[in-house]
């Protein structure tokens, strides 16, 4: 039996208020690039310039991927990695050089490489003047304008990363990424500015981040609105199921709440669109996405005027289930 791979872990979360209640779900996406993510055994390089620790912090990221509790990754150890290269006297100079880099790789049995170099990690700052207003009686009637000595700072952080197919020597994946922010202290406000280290730090997290979803899965969280307007004339015992599923739902009970809404649904002869999207939602929760796709297409046949959540929600379902294939095979190909 071929296994499952769901894309979805829920945890719920309501917010209540406003035109109806939402439900905060936590999953996961494929990466980006998917011949990056078929390559699962990689050494991450020493950067070149790295004064930030970049490459540290790309590797470490790598180390917490996990999918279910299972490593996503097998990391080439820092140790094995400077043995080999010491031993073979590569310099991480040249390592960037596709030759260099498919010869390294063999060495060290990984499918890539992660090799990198950081540009430039600048900061700047210069001195000028603000202007306060001080009042000078008690009506602020005279008034003098003084000035205060204050700095900026300029801060920027460039970095190029690659991964390098060992196999096939080419380039699998590359990109640039910059940072930049500006601070800005005066005397009169106590404190100075971030130190040099700290705003690094901080930059190299970002770019990190924003590399990590090319080649991994990443974790992701989004809401799902809960209808619960009854949009026909329900019968008492209806109404109650339609509030009781509801309830369940808040209370992280799928199996109930399905329950209900599927006996509303039948109860009202596959008329109710509004038990009809609440059971997709439960479906869409599970991982079921072809079945939560029927019922959110049931749901706007059923509407008697087009609806903006289930428009949503279908662009959404289509949406989520190419990137469930994605996924499911990038998991697979282990």
């Amino acid at each position: 039996m071929k296994k499952q791979f769901f894309f979805l872990a829920f945890v719920f979360v309501f917010i209540f208020g406003g035109c109806a209640d939402k439900v905060l779900v936590n999953g996961t996406k494929p990466a980006l690039v998917d011949r990056a993510s078929q390559t699962k055994k990689v050494a991450v390089l020493k950067f070149e310039s790295d004064d930030v620790g970049l490459g540290a912090k790309i590797e470490s990221a790598m180390y917490q991927t996990k999918i279910n509790g299972t490593p996503y990754f097998t990391i080439i150890s820092k140790k094995n990695r400077d043995d080999i290269i010491n031993e073979q006297k590569f310099q991480y100079s040249g390592l960037a050089n596709k030759e260099n880099g498919v010869e390294i790789g063999e060495l060290l049995g990984a499918q890539a490489l992660i090799t990198g170099k950081v540009n430039h990690a600048t900061f700047q700052t210069n001195r000028y003047y603000d202007v306060r207003v001080q009042c000078l009686d008690k009506k602020c009637e005279q008034k003098r304008e003084y000035h205060v000595p204050c700095i900026n700072g300029n801060y920027s952080l460039s970095a190029s990363i690659s991964m390098i197919d060992v196999a096939k020597g080419d380039v699998i994946f590359t990109d640039n990424y910059s940072q930049n922010t500006t601070y800005s202290k005066c005397s009169d406000e106590g404190g100075g500015l971030p130190s040099k280290s700290t705003v690094m730090d901080k930059f190299a997290n970002n770019i990190v981040s924003k590399f990590m979803p090319n080649i991994a899965p990443t974790q992701v969280s989004y809401y799902l609105e809960v209808l619960d307007d009854p949009e026909i004339d329900y019968t008492d015992e209806q109404e109650k199921m339609l509030e009781n599923g509801i309830e369940y739902i808040k209370m992280g009970r799928l199996d109930r709440s399905e329950e209900l809404f599927s006996k509303l649904l039948t109860s009202t002869n596959d008329k109710c669109y509004v038990a009809s999207y609440n059971l997709a939602v439960v479906k869409e929760t599970k991982g079921e996405y072809e079945y939560a796709k029927q019922l959110y297409t049931l749901s706007d046949t059923l509407s008697p005027e087009p609806n903006e959540t289930i428009s949503k929600a279908i662009l959404r379902i289509d949406r989520l289930l190419i990137e469930q294939k994605s996924l499911q095979s990038q998991l697979e190909n282990k």
